[in-house]
């Protein structure tokens, strides 16, 4: 159960950030760079995928439309068309990769933008948080990889293991929880950028463990705070939440 408390003591606040603070967003400014060449890469990967997919997926379609050809006597398509078909079919698995590349270029267009008026600003959000309750997610039969935790004023934070505890665990490692009760995360205002992170208090005890099916680049990143109430993170993580 979540503690009642009059006043929550988790709270945030805008302070001017300091040096070391103002470093480690120029950093991650330096950092957002387009990459051609791997664009490029990505979607030639895209046309090689697509290329392979033919050669099982073309010879059974020849097949077929031969083997309904001989027993109806109606022609299904000329070698145009069926040259046609398998430039479409290579161009969509090309477009998929663009499209992927595009929308992660349009994010870090965003990042770069956010991470530029934080730092003309020149403050950072400072976060103190309590938290009362926490659930552990796993990907297949590995060990949490996950945590979502509850605060007293309600929100929910995501968090990541290793990140926690600075390394994975081994798969014969005994079982036990990394969630923090007590954090002080220190942030961008404008970019959501983790500039710095403390950690207090005993870990708090996992309340149940649940397969994650979420796609990995739909999952929270570490130290988000998610815009979805507590009680429906675990649907949502679970791929049985019918909300995006």
């Amino acid at each position: 159960m979540v503690e009642t408390r009059e006043r929550p003591l988790s709270l945030s606040y805008r302070r001017p950030a300091d040096r070391s603070e103002h470093a480690v967003l120029e950093q991650a400014l330096d950092g957002l760079r387009h990459d051609a060449q791997s664009d490029l890469a990505e979607v030639g990967s895209g046309l090689g995928l697509g290329a392979i997919t033919l050669l099982f997926i073309g010879p059974v379609a020849l097949l077929v439309a031969w083997m309904l050809q001989f027993a109806t006597g109606i022609a299904l398509g000329t070698d145009r068309t069926w040259l046609a078909a398998a430039l479409l079919w290579l161009g969509g698995w090309a477009a998929m990769s663009a499209w992927r590349v595009m929308t992660r270029r349009g994010r870090m267009s965003a990042l770069r933008r956010a991470l530029m008026a934080d730092i003309a600003e020149g403050e950072v959000q400072e976060e103190s948080w309590r938290f009362v309750e926490a659930i552990g997610f796993q990907e297949a039969e590995k060990l949490p990889l996950l945590y979502l935790v509850h605060a007293d004023n309600g929100a929910t934070v995501a968090f990541e293991e290793t990140r926690l505890v600075g390394r994975e665990r081994s798969p014969n490692e005994a079982m036990f929880s990394s969630a923090p009760s007590d954090a002080v995360l220190v942030r961008g205002p404008k970019s959501g950028l983790l500039v710095s992170e403390n950690y207090s208090g005993p870990s708090l005890p996992l309340l149940d463990i649940h397969p994650m099916k979420l796609a990995r680049e739909d999952r929270p990143v570490h130290g988000t705070v998610l815009d979805r109430p507590w009680m429906a993170v675990t649907p949502w993580l679970t791929g049985r939440s019918t909300i995006g």
